[in-house]
């Protein structure tokens, strides 16, 4: 996947509170293909590589 560029704005929004709307996907030929929210997944292929999750889990436990 090609990455998109997001905002700073929608980066905070998705780590503080998650996703509001789904990613929209279709399956062909067994491979998923996103429709709707490139630069939701760009922004969490971000935090992904940040680790922002495990960090986010060490505070919460």
């Amino acid at each position: 996947m090609k990455k998109k560029d997001f905002t700073e704005s929608m980066y905070e929004s998705i780590k503080r509170i998650g996703l509001s709307f789904p990613i929209k996907v279709i399956i062909k030929n067994g491979k998923y293909y996103c429709q709707d929210g490139h630069k939701r997944i760009s922004a969490i292929n971000k935090m992904i590589n940040e680790d922002v999750y495990q960090k986010r889990r060490k505070i919460i436990l």
